[in-house]
Order: structure tokens, then sequence, then C-alpha cells
């Protein structure tokens, strides 16, 4: 799982600046509807920015933690260099299993926000 997030994320790396982007854009929207605009009918842009900043953060993660997973490890590295390599990939495949896990909740919590959403506007 780490080599296909790894090559993905070198794939799409040149994406990071267009989440950069949406996510900056979707904070200035959320901020201007709460502490400038006042009014009910300007709160239709609350929840779409919240799951906005939460997919680009989610993004923004894969593409700038996952293309720095180093290889495995060949049989003519030393021991220690072996033992090295593995015990980074460990903590590459705890965070494969995190970003896992953060992609499902922000799925998860996508899908409620937008029918809370659908259902108010």
């Amino acid at each position: 799982m780490i080599d296909h997030l790894s090559a993905f994320s070198k794939k799409a790396v040149w994406l990071k600046p267009f989440f950069f982007i949406a996510t900056a854009a979707a904070f200035l929207v959320f901020g201007y509807v709460v502490l400038i605009e006042e009014g009910a009918d300007k709160d239709v842009y609350l929840i779409p920015s919240v799951v906005v900043v939460l997919w680009s953060l989610v993004c923004t993660l894969l593409l700038s933690v996952f293309p720095y997973a180093p290889p495995k490890p060949d049989k003519q590295q030393r021991r220690l260099e072996r033992l090295k390599i593995r015990l980074i990939r460990g903590a590459y495949h705890l965070g494969s299993w995190l970003f896992c896990l953060l992609s499902a909740a922000a799925l998860w919590l996508s899908i409620k926000l937008l029918s809370v959403w659908r259902a108010d506007f």
C-alpha cells in the first residue's frame, strides 16, 4: 500500500498548489461568512467551505508525506541499513493506515454535512 500511495503522490504532486489555493479560498469564504457578512442568506456557503477545507487538507497530506517513502531494501545493503529502512517503512505503513482512516472519516463527514446542507438549503 505504501508503494501505491508513493507512486500516486509522485505522479500527482503537481496538484499540490491547487489544493493550497482551494484551502485558502475555502478559509476566506468561511471567514467572510462568519466574521463579516450578516444574515442567513450567506450561511449557505459555510458547509461547502468546510467540506472543501477537509478534502484539501487530506489531499495535501497525501501529496506532502508519501512521495518520500523509501523503496524496499535490497539484499546487498548492510543489515543495519535494511533495519533502518524497514523501521522507516513501518512508520509510513502506520501513516498509510492513518491516511485511510482520515479519508474514510472525511468521506463520512462530507456525506453527513452535505446531506444537512441539502436539506436546509
